[in-house]
């Protein structure tokens, strides 16, 4: 698209760049759920061991509207995942503005928190003096449609997670 109509400009050149989803006039992605996964692949073997839905419907809707139902229907997703040493991954790029803790081997929901807006940034984490944190910046992002925030949010960690 040209630098002047809708987009994103690109450097040194006379045109812009336009990323969405493909719409339905009721505002909806025009394809079935699940939108967006969480694939555990074993790297030597190359089989997938465990694939799950990530994303919740809470922020999703006809018509741009919340549904504020705790659906896991596997929502678009923007930003990348960490693994501790433990075997915890920790993620936060969906549109529902969650941070969550996942079990590295079964796939499973240890835990979920409610960013400010959208985290779909990768998060980190790091140690100080033997304590464990864990840090998003939770800064939103246009085209998933989850606010605009300047928050950094960080958690620590309980003992047992490594």
């Amino acid at each position: 698209k040209p630098v002047g109509g809708i987009g994103r400009p690109m450097s040194d050149t006379p045109y812009g760049v336009e990323i969405s989803a493909f719409f339905s006039p009721t505002g909806m992605v025009c394809s079935e759920p699940p939108y967006g996964m969480m694939s555990a692949i074993d790297l030597h073997t190359k089989k997938i061991l465990w694939q799950k839905p990530l994303g919740s419907a809470e922020r999703n809707g006809p018509f741009n509207m919340a549904t504020h139902l705790p659906i896991n229907i596997g929502t678009p997703n923007n930003g990348g995942p960490i693994i501790t040493a433990g075997g915890v991954i920790f993620v936060a790029a969906t549109t529902d503005n969650k941070i969550r803790a996942i079990d590295l081997k079964t796939g499973k929901e240890l835990w979920s928190d409610t960013l400010p807006a959208g985290g779909q940034a990768t998060p980190m984490t790091y140690s100080i003096n033997g304590e464990q944190y864990l840090v998003i910046m939770a800064g939103g992002h246009h085209f998933m449609g989850t606010g605009v925030s300047d928050a950094l949010v960080a958690y620590k960690l309980p003992k047992n997670i490594k």
